[in-house]
């Protein structure tokens, strides 16, 4: 059995162990800067990283497709034709409609 002496200090280092995984435990897990938060940001600037890439990417087709449009005009009466339905004086258009269009 334990002294009346031992028990305080048994009682003191129990406290001071529980307070020492608290504090480790508030460090690695839940705090501002812990560990699962900075993984968490990790992860979020990889995510950012690459869809700012494949804006970059989409940004530059969409420069070469806006200059090919202003100096090709054979190009621009295409897209005007294709997307928008434009045609020439006296032409006329004939559209066939498909049965997965219809379905549309």
């Amino acid at each position: 059995m334990k002294s009346r002496a031992e028990r305080p200090k048994a009682i003191v280092r129990l406290l001071f162990y529980a307070a020492m995984l608290f504090l480790l435990s508030w460090i690695l897990l839940w705090g501002d800067n812990s560990f699962l938060n900075t993984w968490n940001i990790g992860r979020r600037v990889e995510a950012l990283e690459k869809e700012m890439k494949e804006l970059k990417a989409q940004n530059e087709e969409l420069k070469q497709e806006n200059e090919r449009l202003k100096t090709d005009p054979m190009a621009a009466e295409k897209v005007a034709r294709e997307k928008f339905g434009f045609t020439k004086e006296g032409e006329k258009v004939f559209r066939f409609v498909t049965p997965e269009a219809q379905e549309k």
